[in-house]
């Protein structure tokens, strides 16, 4: 059954009205305000903490503010104008009041203090607020007004408030109970992946989540199947940026992916933040970082979308409003030209999972790839499928060390049916509790057994001097890796490749000299079946992420490009520009995101640039670009060489296939 959601041109809005909002809301301009700007869907504020209609529910605190128009007007004229509208709930806190009512709701840290932030009072999902009032509010609003979706913001286990400060797992009496229950266990002080009582506490956190959400689903379906639930028909994600957090500039690109990596049928909502953290709401990021944004957006998901405080009519800094409503307009313009895209990447990139911000090892991966301009897409582990496998080419495991059997026999099918595993760290060694295996969970490697962890090379070095597999190295051939290195035993038969010089004096500069190769490989190759694996034992991308050198980009791409013959796209585009590759039917797309104006951690207008070539597998008849650019196509044997002539911040180029 096809719902409103699928396939609708998504060009999101969120406003996160303030309670004054309310005060003067003039529902007619609000609405005229998003249609002008290209909006297709808004979402805003309905439920929860505060609510923005005259509810009937004693445990939800009534906005002060309700003398402008109703929630009802507005969302009357967004109707009228085109705009689906989408309700913000928040069931993480109640007001002070009421949690005097019921203190049995809140969140405890470990000595048994709840959390009050500006008289907002944190809630756990295991008390009866979430488990059980938030799905009556649910109830109420949603058969109150006609929405077309419902999202539930900040859900879940939070131990971090909105200064920062770490506050640990909640030890709420509700919680503590049913933890014995499960496991016979207390609950740990601090999140700890080491620990090995915390991974069953994380599994706990997983399946009181799971059956929340699953109550959630339940209830709304019952009102309509045409209310789109965030995280099961459309996925909500975020770029933004906050203080004292180093800044990731591939953050909207990625996101993306990833959602559409999983379900390409469902709308990726990659919400651009407009403020600069927590802190300063009403101040706006760079305008060149939130164009930037946008065309990722656009160019990874086919979509768009801004998330700012109050409407687009009172928002004070309007410095972003404009970058994004020309990547709006533009959308508007062309939605032919984004419906029913698909990857044609034959790339995937596995993320591991982790409860930390950022994966370096994964985040050194994707800059190389999109330096590179080799299409990838990018998949959680516990989403990967045999699916999602048979349309690629390559997979690349960055040190997933935390493997399971169906996991590991997963990609061991990928590869014996003719695939290829890139793999690096220690990926397989340990079991999804964290355990360490007796031998690696991936028998494509060929790794008989790990003789030791290093972890304290200072000087030691990988050698690519007269290897042709590694052309881009042949100028600087002594590759740096850094510390940790995986010594191991490998299979009869197992190609070695980058012997490494072993530690060598680093000063006084008369003796900054090696004597002698060690023979242990920085990669190594093993067939198993019809394909292979490549294994890298060190983390070449966390490397790279962390130091960023040439040197060390080159033995990436060569590993992608040589030993995988997944070749560049562009190979004479600079690396700052970002390449996708997409499936119209037929047909290809090709975008261009042009990120020149990335300063450290400063954004301003991109360069443009000129004359860019592109070496498309394939073979095209025509191609026309529609963001200003200029196109000319050849054919030569079974690829098509195209030239645009000139970039600026984002192009889309339409190849029809030759029949």
């Amino acid at each position: 059954m096809a719902h409103w959601w699928n396939g609708y041109p998504w060009r999101m809005v969120q406003t996160n009205l303030r309670e004054i909002d309310m005060a003067n809301m003039d529902a007619a301009a609000y609405a005229r305000e998003l249609k002008d700007f290209g909006a297709t869907v808004v979402t805003l504020n309905a439920a929860g903490i505060i609510a923005s209609y005259e509810t009937a529910l004693d445990y939800q605190t009534k906005s002060d503010y309700l003398t402008g128009d109703s929630l009802g007007a507005m969302i009357e004229e967004c109707h009228r104008n085109g705009i689906r509208v989408i309700a913000r709930t928040d069931f993480s806190k109640v007001r002070y009041p009421i949690y005097e009512q019921h203190p049995d709701w809140a969140y405890r840290d470990r000595d048994g203090n709840i959390l009050n932030y500006n008289g907002d009072v944190q809630c756990c999902p295991n008390g009866a607020y979430q488990q059980e009032k938030m799905l009556e509010i649910l109830k109420e609003v949603l058969t109150r007004f006609p929405f077309d979706g419902v999202f539930c913001n900040m859900s879940g286990f939070l131990v971090v408030d909105y200064s920062g400060v770490y506050h640990g797992p909640c030890h709420c009496e509700n919680c503590r109970r049913k933890f014995r229950a499960k496991f016979g266990l207390e609950i740990p002080e601090k999140d700890d992946p080491q620990n090995p009582d915390y991974l069953k506490y994380s599994a706990f956190k997983g399946m009181v989540t799971r059956a929340q959400k699953q109550r959630l689903v339940e209830t709304v379906r019952a009102i309509s199947p045409e209310i789109a639930i965030n995280g099961v028909d459309y996925i909500r994600t975020e770029s933004g940026t906050e203080l004292g957090v180093p800044q990731w500039q591939l953050s909207a690109s990625s996101n993306c992916r990833l959602t559409v990596g999983s379900d390409p049928s469902r709308p990726a909502d990659n919400a651009s933040v407009d403020f600069l953290g927590f802190r300063y709401r009403e101040t706006s990021v760079s305008p060149a970082q939130m164009a930037l944004r946008q065309w990722q957006n656009l160019a990874n998901a086919g979509s768009t979308s801004l998330y700012i405080m109050g409407t687009l009519g009172s928002h004070s800094d309007r410095s972003c409003l404009e970058p994004s409503r020309r990547a709006f307009q533009f959308y508007a313009a062309h939605e032919a030209l984004y419906r029913g895209l698909s990857s044609a990447a034959r790339v995937l990139l596995v993320h591991k999972g982790l409860l930390a911000r950022s994966d370096p090892e994964v985040d050194g991966w994707i800059r190389a790839l999109t330096a590179g301009h080799i299409p990838f897409d990018e998949v959680k582990l516990s989403d990967l499928t045999p699916e999602l496998l048979a349309e690629k080419e390559v997979a690349v495991l960055p040190d997933a060390k935390m493997l399971g059997d169906s996991q590991a026999a997963l990609l061991d099918g990928f590869v014996q049916g003719g695939g290829t595993l890139v793999a690096t760290g220690e990926t397989g060694l340990y079991t999804q509790t964290f355990q360490p295996r007796a031998q690696q969970a991936l028998q494509c490697i060929g790794m008989k057994a790990v003789r030791e962890k290093q972890h304290d090379h200072a000087s030691a070095v990988f050698y690519a001097a007269g290897d042709s597999r590694f052309p881009s190295c042949q100028a600087a051939p002594q590759i740096a890796f850094g510390s940790d290195y995986l010594l191991a035993d490998y299979e009869e038969g197992t190609e070695k490749l980058l012997p490494m010089i072993p530690e060598h004096p680093f000063g006084p500069p008369e003796r900054c000299y090696y004597t002698e190769l060690s023979g242990e490989p920085g990669v190594v190759i093993h067939s198993y079946g019809k394909g292979k694996a490549v294994y890298l034992p060190w983390q070449v991308g966390t490397f790279y992420c962390q130091e960023g050198y040439q040197n060390t980009l080159n033995v990436m791409l060569d590993v992608i490009g040589s030993l995988c013959a997944q070749p560049s796209l562009a190979p004479d585009l600079h690396p700052t520009v970002e390449l996708t590759w997409k499936k119209q039917g037929e047909d290809r797309v090709l975008q261009l995101v042009n990120a020149s104006g990335c300063f450290a951690n400063s954004y301003f207008p991109p360069l443009p640039m000129n004359a860019l070539r592109f070496v498309l597998p394939g073979r095209f008849c025509s191609a026309e670009a529609y963001h200003g650019g200029r196109v000319t196509v050849e054919t030569a044997g079974e690829r098509t060489e195209l030239v645009l002539d000139r970039l600026e911040e984002y192009e889309i180029i339409k190849l029809e296939v030759e029949k």
